[in-house]
């Protein structure tokens, strides 16, 4: 299933999309496959994959922390997609890949979409790569049906915004604070308004991240957005509880917790 078909599901439902991201690797690379069966079975629409980087500029200390424990199970982007195809035809919800440019590149930008292709992926995020800079990424992209999910910030000028939209596929992610990833404070009338500008330029569902870590957030933002994004809330439970008898049941009720139940 592609993002773009599990959101035209999710509106016949009348329902948002609950998207988790986990870094692949933590808290080993071995317990990656069932955190991503556990998130599926736990009802999660999209799960973001993250590719661990030695310098994730917008990252909070809870994933880079991660990362770090990931790089050094020797997690990276040939593993990442060895485990994707042992799992690929168990996992029913699509998978978008985050990233930075620097491991794209480094595996050939050709030779990576198609992985992605053939790991049964559906779209990706490439935190640090200007629309500008992005033509080869769009067009190895579109060649292996991928969906390329861009950025937009509370700075992001309307003009360039449009350039955003038209090269998104997917869905929009919109970053609900400047600065990194982790808990924070939401405005939820400030994000609304600038939710509702972008919804006048383009059908394209739009999803709220960066500082979601709570069911009330996940409530509040999804009364005008698509759906949200949760990510070192759910990293910061696996690095507390992944040793514990009975992990996986209590990861999956954690999961569950977090999502509002009209959602």
């Amino acid at each position: 299933m592609t993002i773009k078909e599990k959101f035209q599901e999710l509106k016949k439902q009348g329902r948002k999309a609950f998207v988790a991201y986990v870094p692949y690797g933590f808290p080993t690379i071995a317990k990656t496959r069932d955190i991503i069966i556990a998130l599926q079975e736990a009802g999660v629409d999209i799960i973001e994959l993250g590719i661990p980087f030695s310098d994730p500029v917008a990252d909070g200390a809870v994933i880079q922390e991660a990362a770090s424990i990931a790089l050094k199970n020797g997690a990276n982007t040939k593993n990442l997609f060895d485990t994707l195809n042992r799992i690929k035809k168990d996992i029913k919800v699509p998978v978008a890949l985050m990233t930075y440019y620097n491991p794209v590149f480094r595996f050939g930008v050709e030779d990576f979409f198609k992985s992605m292709n053939e790991a049964g992926v559906s779209g990706i995020l490439t935190v640090d790569l200007p629309i500008d800079e992005a033509s080869e990424y769009l067009r190895q992209a579109k060649k292996h049906k991928i969906e390329t999910v861009f950025f937009i910030t509370p700075v992001t000028p309307i003009s360039r915004a449009k350039k955003i939209l038209k090269a998104s596929k997917g869905f929009l992610y919109y970053i609900s604070v400047t600065g990194t990833t982790g808990v924070r404070e939401i405005s939820y009338d400030s994000l609304s308004g600038h939710i509702k500008q972008l919804k006048k330029e383009t059908d394209l569902p739009v999803c709220v991240g960066f500082g979601v870590h709570t069911k009330e957030q996940f409530k509040n933002i999804c009364k005008f957005s698509d759906g949200a994004i949760i990510g070192s809330a759910i990293v910061k439970f696996i690095k507390e509880n992944h040793t514990r008898g009975n992990f996986l049941n209590s990861f999956k009720n954690y999961v569950r917790s977090l999502r509002a139940e009209h959602n």
